[in-house]
């Protein structure tokens, strides 16, 4: 199992936020399984590297570019990495931020199944509709 530790998490947020998908994908496994909640244009399962990206650039184009995440917290251990995020993104000319966790399951240094959880799903369903 590969440990990241939170810098290297940062970094590969900040190149998410650069729009440097190929660099964060490296983290997942060829058939990993996302899942995304909630009732919109994101929501449901994602499979493999090509649907995490296909996820990540819903994101960023549902909310004309403005999609954005800040690591607040990492923990990992036992096959488990745990992110607490801080999203902010534009839609319907309003700006909305809200907190995300993504729980990912790690089996030998890369991401096979991962989860994420909305702190506030009406914003996120909102933002995503």
């Amino acid at each position: 199992m590969v440990y990241l530790d939170e810098d290297s998490i940062k970094q590969l947020i900040e190149a998410f936020n650069q729009r440097n998908l190929e660099t964060v994908s490296k983290l997942f496994s060829e058939d990993v399984v996302l899942h995304c909640p909630g009732q919109n244009r994101i929501s449901g399962d994602y499979h493999g590297k090509n649907g995490v990206v296909e996820l990540w650039e819903k994101q960023i184009s549902l909310t004309n570019e403005t999609f954005r995440a800040e690591t607040l917290a990492v923990s990992q251990g036992e096959g488990n990495l745990v992110l607490v995020i801080e999203i902010s993104a534009q839609a319907n000319d309003q700006q909305f931020s809200w907190r995300r966790v993504n729980h990912y399951k790690v089996v030998e240094g890369r991401v096979v199944e991962g989860w994420i959880y909305e702190g506030d799903q009406y914003i996120a369903d909102s933002v995503f509709a």
